[in-house]
């Protein structure tokens, strides 16, 4: 694309699937322009939180890491690399410049949490527009122009301070 002059900040919402690695793929074809710098924001599902145990006494609560093994490391390595596989070539062979913004929630976070981190990515690096995929998922969740888009997308569309595109991969044949 043409340069307008105007360096632009887009976040796009990166994860380990075909559908968001299609939205990267659509923003390079449709949005980019030289001189634009892409954010992946990805919420990685690892951690286990501490386990509390509480009694009716006061004083009698008790924090402690959970027995067993949690594989965090493992889970936030698979996520770099399935940024280096699905993401970086898409960027790389345009030129596209970059940043990776990993985080790490609880492994049971709920969409309105993933949602949050990705919001609050959003405000701190100031983007111009947040481009998430559109899942092919039953949800109870729509948008009044895509239909189903899944929780995530649903929860930053209806949240995000910025303007979101919400890209359904079938759509554009991605």
């Amino acid at each position: 694309m043409a340069s307008s002059g105007h360096a632009r900040v887009i976040g796009i919402c990166a994860e380990d699937t075909d559908a968001a690695a299609a939205a990267c793929r659509w923003a390079v074809r449709e949005i980019y322009r030289d001189g634009d710098k892409f954010h992946l924001m990805y919420v990685v599902k690892s951690l286990k939180p501490p386990m509390e145990v509480f009694h009716p006494g006061p004083g009698t609560a008790y924090s402690f890491s959970q027995p067993g093994k949690h594989h965090e490391e493992a889970k936030i390595l698979a996520a770099k690399k399935a940024i280096e596989r699905r993401f970086v070539p898409v960027l790389e062979e345009k030129f596209v410049p970059y940043e990776i913004h990993l985080f790490a929630e609880n492994h049971d976070a709920k969409a309105e949490k993933i949602g949050q981190t990705i919001l609050k990515c959003a405000d701190t690096i100031q983007t111009e527009l947040v481009v998430i995929a559109r899942h092919n998922k039953d949800s109870q969740e729509k948008d009044r122009f895509v239909g189903n888009v899944g929780s995530v997308a649903a929860y930053v569309s209806k949240n995000c301070r910025h303007p979101v595109a919400i890209v359904d991969p079938e759509n554009w044949g991605l």
